[in-house]
């Protein structure tokens, strides 16, 4: 803790007032639930592209035409959803994404049957 910082806290348990008034940014707790399910939705996404095959079969009920390519465009989505859920900076954007891109996938699949 730098000196001015100091003094600032020392005023402030004292009850002075500080002439030059330091504020603390104090960081919420990260959430390890939301670290976890960010990181597998990565590890699923680059799945896709170690083992496309395994895949293809789950892809093609969604997309019946060009399907690997479809494999290998939904991993790079999923990995880059994870990442920005992983992240407590970037979560609120991966938490969007994820929320369109599943309701994407659904209406590709009920378009389907």
């Amino acid at each position: 803790m730098n000196g001015r910082k100091r003094k600032a806290k020392q005023a402030l348990v004292s009850g002075r007032a500080s002439k030059t008034p330091v504020v603390l940014k104090v960081r919420t707790p990260d959430s390890l639930p939301a670290r976890v399910i960010g990181l597998g939705l990565a590890g699923t996404g680059a799945a896709h592209f170690t083992a496309p095959r395994a895949f293809d079969t789950l892809t093609a009920t969604a997309f019946p035409e060009k399907t690997r390519q479809w494999t290998y465009r939904n991993g790079f989505t999923e990995l880059l959803l994870g990442l920005a859920i992983t992240f407590r900076r970037t979560r609120p954007v991966g938490a969007i994404g994820s929320v369109a891109y599943v309701a994407f996938l659904a209406n590709r699949v009920s378009s389907q049957r």
